[in-house]
């Protein structure tokens, strides 16, 4: 019965082989290769696809979608009566944004997780250290080192909504043409 069984199991995986390395890769490279190493590089050849499309398909959204497509009354909020010139309002940040666009910003947390197989622990450090990142961004200390998103640059993003949408650098938003520096007022920085 085991035997049985492995070799369905055998002769599926072969399968998904055929039709993944198949499809993207000639056949030279990928059959002379034993089972183990072909379903290997089959599943890493479709993550890396997954994550290179959906990298694609979120900067769209970002860097295009967001700033150029028509949004429906209501679906943003105005804050400007929060919002001040050198910092942002805790109010505000509760508002900023519509509630499905909140969850649509923590589904990459959520997602990896039943796709790419994580550490429990390694997820929560990764969560915490964003946690950390998110309270840095919106400390008000503008720290003045070109890829990093400080504060200044953030605090940017909540004013107009529609400049400065990078998380830990700004380097999209400068090849996008989306980047708005903050002005230098003579502030201490660090």
């Amino acid at each position: 019965m085991e035997n049985h069984d492995l070799g369905r199991f055998a002769e599926e995986t072969s399968l998904y082989n055929r039709l993944v390395l198949g499809s993207l890769l000639p056949g030279g490279v990928w059959e002379p290769l034993p089972h183990f190493l072909r379903t290997w590089l089959r599943n890493y050849v479709t993550e890396s696809l997954i994550y290179l499309v959906s990298g694609f398909l979120w900067c769209f959204y970002i860097y295009y979608l967001y700033p150029n497509a028509f949004l429906p009354k209501g679906t943003c909020f105005r804050t400007s009566s929060f919002a001040s010139k050198n910092m942002v309002s805790l109010f505000v940040l509760g508002m900023a944004l519509n509630p499905l666009d909140g969850l649509l910003q923590a589904s990459p947390h959520l997602i990896p997780l039943f796709l790419i197989p994580t550490h429990f622990r390694t997820h929560l450090v990764l969560l915490f250290l964003e946690g950390v990142w998110a309270t840095n961004l919106h400390d008000c200390i503008n720290v003045k080192v070109w890829p990093v998103m400080g504060a200044g640059y953030h605090t940017i993003h909540h004013i107009t909504y529609r400049h400065n949408y990078g998380n830990y650098t700004i380097w999209m938003d400068w090849v996008f043409g989306t980047l708005r520096p903050p002005a230098d007022d003579g502030k201490k920085e660090i």
